[in-house]
């Protein structure tokens, strides 16, 4: 696979996080009046997993899942994708958490949750494997963690430190769900692990409903104002935008007039830019194949089903250098 290191114990990169199961409505309109729904499974840091394997890394997949039917679901589903489940613990008192999507006749859609009380919610930093996060080279984190539970925001500023001591980029994804928690309980939050990664893959819809924000200027000033020297914001189907001390640069995505399905899209940009970053690739070559895997992603039905492996990449960029091989 190209890529891929072989004779390889330890995942490239490692993320943790709750995965639910996702019902998805085969209908338009109100979720009241849905009678079919086709089962998937739904979570960032699992979609960020399954991309960055996809594209011939190796990625370990830390979480908590109920030890019922639909965790065994989503355990099955990632490991076919070829992800480590090593860390993945089992809990006999809590349910895998569930959500339903509603889809519009417009084509925008929404959540409902039923998370709360989840086998994850109650995940902790003794949940962690330190050596697992430690011999990683990439630890990617989101914000919908923390926003959990008290005791899984530990946890994310736990494995933080476990990478810091030990030399792991980084990567953070904001990730705002505010169904989940209000602005002014996750702004603080979010800004300090902010400050604290590596890499910050900001969305400019996050950060206009976490802090207010409207424009790219306010939004590349907001981040470099926390100490974020190279601010990567996503601006969904027009790409996104590098902003460093000394150069801002609008780096184009792949337009599509009619999007089949922009759920889980910001995660497939995330897996394509750390599959940058493996490779070696600079932060603006890392953007582009970033904007590249989401491009793929937004033309096909799914989340992780959208995941585009390189020959797809190939058939989008109809062969330009940075999949050439």
């Amino acid at each position: 696979m190209e890529g891929a290191r072989s004779g390889q114990q330890m995942p490239d990169l490692v993320t943790f996080g709750e995965t639910c199961v996702v019902l998805v409505s085969k209908s338009a309109g109100p979720l009241r009046y849905s009678s079919e729904f086709e089962r998937r499974i739904g979570g960032a840091e699992s979609t960020v997993a399954v991309g960055v394997a996809r594209l011939g890394y190796s990625a370990g997949w830390i979480s908590r899942l109920g030890d019922d039917e639909f965790g065994a679901y989503i355990a099955g589903q990632m490991r076919s994708e070829n992800v480590d489940i090593e860390n993945v613990k089992y809990s006999d008192n809590a349910q895998t958490g569930v959500f339903f999507r509603e889809n519009r006749a417009n084509g925008r859609s929404s959540v409902f949750y039923y998370r709360k009380d989840s086998a994850f919610s109650d995940f902790s930093p003794e949940d962690i494997n330190e050596a697992y996060i430690a011999s990683a080279r990439i630890l990617h984190l989101t914000g919908i963690t923390p926003a959990l539970s008290p005791s899984c925001r530990a946890a994310v500023e736990h494995a933080i430190d476990i990478a810091k001591a030990n030399n792991v980029t980084v990567v953070f994804d904001p990730n705002y769900r505010s169904k989940i928690w209000e602005p002014s309980e996750a702004r603080n939050c979010l800004e300090h692990l902010m400050q604290r990664a590596d890499h910050v893959l900001a969305g400019h819809e996050d950060l206009a409903k976490l802090a207010g924000l409207n424009t790219d200027k306010e939004c590349t000033k907001y981040l470099h104002d926390l100490g974020v020297s190279s601010v990567i914001l996503k601006l969904g189907r027009e790409g996104a935008l590098l902003s460093t001390n000394d150069d801002v640069e609008r780096i184009g995505g792949y337009l599509l007039e009619n999007p089949v399905d922009r759920f889980g899209v910001g995660d497939s940009f995330a897996a394509g830019f750390n599959v940058g970053l493996l490779e070696g690739r600079s932060t603006r070559e890392s953007i582009i194949l970033g904007n590249a895997v989401a491009g793929w992603s937004i033309r096909l039905p799914g989340n992780i089903e959208a995941l585009p492996d390189w020959n797809d990449l190939r058939e989008l960029q109809n062969g330009e250098e940075f999949v050439a091989r």
